[in-house]
C-alpha cells in the first residue's frame, strides 16, 4: 500500500510546500493557537521526511511500484469515459410509423396441418377416474372401454387400498405444499419416501422431484455442463433429448442399442482427449440411455454397458422411467433385471407416475451427488414439492410391490407374453420391442402397406398415421381404447416409424387381453379390406 507519509510528501511537493524544509528549527511553543499548530506541523513534517528517507533509500522497487500506482490512478481518473449514447440512431415519426406497419409478428404456435387438426378434433377425453376400464366423454356408447393406452403397468391407479389411504392423507396434509423443497415444501412423508426408494433400488441415497418429465431435464444439466462430453443412444425419448440439449455439452450419438457402435464412439472420444491440455483437459464423460425405451419398447443391455463404462472410464446416467416397477425379480428396474449392483450406475433416474400410478420422479445416486442436486437441481430448487397425497400413494405402491412381487410381476409378464403371442398371429402386423416389455409398439408390416392401395404414389408418414388413427377408432367401437404413438417430429433425434402403442397391465384379465387382440385383428381386417 502507498504510505500516508509518501502521499503527504508528494502532495507537498505538488503544492509548492517543499520550501518548508528551509525553515529554521521549530520555535518554542508560545502557548498561542498559532504556535501550537506550527509546532505540530513542524514535528509531523520532519518525521515524514525521516520516514521517507529510511523507507526508500534501500528499496528502489517499492518507490517505482508506488509511483506507477499513483500514475495509474491519475490516468484512470482523467481518461475519457465511454458514452453509451454515441451510436444512438434517431428516427423520425414517419420512419417509426413505417417500421411499425411493416412489422409482422410470428405466431406463438405454428399453424396446424390438416391431419393435426383432424387428430385434435378426435382427441379422446375420459369421463371419470382413470384405470383399466374407463368411460369416454364422447363416443357412440356410454359403456366402459378397456384401457390399453395408459402406463398403468401394475394396476395401482385404481387400487382401492391406495385410494383409501390417499383420502386420509388429503385430510391431513391438504392438496399441496405450495413451496419448493428447500424452503418450506419438505414434509416428513417426502423424507420417508426418499429413504424407501434408496433402500428399494439398493443405492446410497435418493432425491424426489415433483414432476417426472422435469426430473431428467434437471438431473442431466445439473452434472454435465459446457465442455463436458455425453455419449447418448439415438433412440432415447424426447425428455432425455431435451435434457441433453439443455446441458450444452459436447454430444456424440451411437446407433440405437448397438453396443459395438457405442464402443467405437467411446474409443474415438478417448482418442480425441489424448494430449489435450487446458482447464477442460479432463472433462466429465457420461453415457446416457434408457432402461426400457419409450419409443421402441427395447431394453438396454446394461451388463454390456457397465463393462464398457469401466473399460473406457465413463459415468452412466440411466433413465429408468419406464423400467422402474416393471423389470427385475423385485421390479426395481434394469439393475435388478441384469442383477447388477445399482452403484455401478452413477445417476439412476426413475418416474413415480407410470408403474406406481402416482406423480413425480426421483434420482438415486451416492449421497454427495444427491446433496449436490438439492443445491443445483433446477427442478428441485424452483418447483413446488410433490403433494403429500401423491407421495403417500407412491410409498404405498412400493410397499405393495415389496409385499407381493410375484403376484404383480408374474401376472404382468404372463399378460405381456399372451398379448405379444396373440398380436403376432394377426396378418399384416409387426410387433416390436423386447419380449419382457409390457410397452408394445404395433406397426403395419411392409407387406400390408403394399397390399393396401393408395392413390398418389408411395406411402408417407402422414398417410400411415391416418390409417393407424382409423385403426384405433375401429378398435374403440369394439370397446378397446388404444392410442397412436405421437412424437414431436421436428425435434426427434431418431423419429420412430408410425405405430400404435399398447400398454399391458397386471390388472388386466386373460379374457381382457384376448378381447384387445381380437379388436386389433378385426380393426386391421376392416381397414385393409377397405383400402384395397
Amino acid at each position: 500500500m502507498v504510505s500516508v507519509a509518501f502521499v503527504a510528501a508528494a502532495a507537498s511537493v505538488a503544492t509548492g510546500t517543499q520550501q518548508s524544509t528551509m525553515l529554521p528549527p521549530a520555535a518554542p511553543d508560545d502557548g498561542s493557537k498559532h504556535g501550537i499548530l506550527r509546532t505540530v506541523w513542524d514535528f509531523t513534517f520532519r518525521m515524514g521526511l525521516r520516514y521517507i528517507k529510511n523507507s526508500y533509500k534501500d528499496d528502489p522497487f517499492r518507490t517505482f511500484l508506488e509511483v506507477c500506482l499513483i500514475a495509474f490512478i491519475i490516468w484512470y481518473i482523467t481518461k475519457q469515459k465511454y458514452n453509451i449514447g454515441t451510436n444512438e440512431i434517431v428516427l423520425s415519426e414517419k420512419e417509426i410509423d413505417e417500421l411499425v406497419e411493416e412489422w409482422a409478428p410470428e405466431p406463438l404456435v405454428p399453424e396446424l396441418t390438416e391431419f393435426e387438426r383432424e387428430a385434435l378434433d378426435k382427441a379422446i377425453m375420459i369421463d371419470g377416474p382413470n384405470g383399466t376400464k374407463v368411460r369416454l366423454a364422447s363416443g357412440s356408447t356410454s359403456k366402459p372401454v378397456l384401457n390399453f393406452a395408459s402406463y398403468n403397468f401394475l394396476g395401482f391407479i385404481d387400487n382401492p387400498d391406495i385410494e383409501k389411504r390417499a383420502i386420509e392423507t388429503l385430510r391431513k396434509y391438504g392438496v399441496g405444499s405450495c413451496g419448493p423443497p428447500g424452503f418450506y415444501g419438505t414434509l416428513d412423508v417426502h423424507m420417508e419416501l426418499e429413504k424407501q426408494l434408496a433402500a428399494f433400488i439398493g443405492h446410497s441415497a435418493a432425491i424426489l422431484y415433483s414432476q417426472a418429465f422435469t426430473t431428467t431435464l434437471s438431473v442431466i444439466p445439473c452434472f454435465s455442463k459446457r465442455g463436458d462430453i455425453i455419449v447418448a443412444d439415438e433412440g432415447v425419448c424426447f425428455a432425455v433429448q431435451q435434457a441433453i440439449l439443455l446441458s450444452r455439452s459436447k454430444v456424440y450419438w451411437y446407433k440405437h442399442n448397438d453396443m459395438s457402435d457405442l464402443e467405437r464412439v467411446l474409443k474415438d472420444v478417448n482418442k480425441q482427449l489424448v494430449g489435450r491440455r487446458g482447464k477442460n483437459a479432463l472433462p466429465r464423460k457420461f453415457i446416457v440411455t434408457e432402461g426400457l425405451f419409450q419409443n421402441t419398447g427395447d431394453i438396454t443391455p446394461l451388463d454390456v454397458l457397465v463393462d464398457l463404462k469401466r473399460r473406457y472410464k465413463f459415468r452412466i446416467i440411466l433413465d429408468e422411467s419406464y423400467s422402474f416397477g416393471v423389470l427385475g425379480k423385485r421390479g426395481a428396474g434394469a439393475t435388478d433385471h441384469f442383477n447388477i449392483d445399482p452403484h455401478e450406475v452413477d445417476l439412476l433416474i426413475g418416474a413415480l407416475s407410470l408403474a406406481l400410478g402416482a406423480s413425480g420422479g426421483f434420482c438415486c445416486a451416492d449421497k454427495d451427488l444427491v446433496e449436490h442436486q438439492r443445491l443445483s437441481g433446477l427442478g428441485y430448487c424452483f418447483s413446488a414439492s410433490m403433494p403429500g397425497i401423491l407421495t403417500v400413494a407412491a410409498s404405498d405402491a412400493i410397499h405393495a410391490l415389496e409385499a407381493h412381487p410375484e403376484g404383480y410381476l408374474n401376472n404382468l409378464r404372463e399378460n405381456t407374453a399372451l398379448m405379444r403371442n396373440s398380436l403376432k398371429r394377426i396378418p399384416g402386423l409387426q410387433v416390436d420391442g423386447a419380449l419382457e416389455s409390457p410397452l408394445i409398439h404395433v406397426r403395419l408390416s411392409p407387406e400390408a402397406l403394399v397390399r393396401m392401395k393408395r392413390s398418389g404414389g408411395a406411402w408417407t408418414k402422414t398417410d400411415i398415421d391416418r390409417v393407424l388413427t382409423e385403426l384405433t377408432d375401429e378398435a374403440q367401437k369394439d370397446g378397446v381404447l388404444l392410442t397412436r404413438a405421437m412424437y414431436v417430429d421436428e425435434h426427434e433425434r431418431l423419429l420412430p416409424n408410425s405405430s400404435i402403442r399398447i400398454c399391458v397391465s397386471s390388472a388386466h384379465t386373460r379374457k381382457e387381453i384376448e378381447k384387445c387382440a381380437h379388436a386389433v385383428k378385426s380393426a386391421v381386417s376392416r381397414i385393409t379390406s377397405k383400402k384395397r
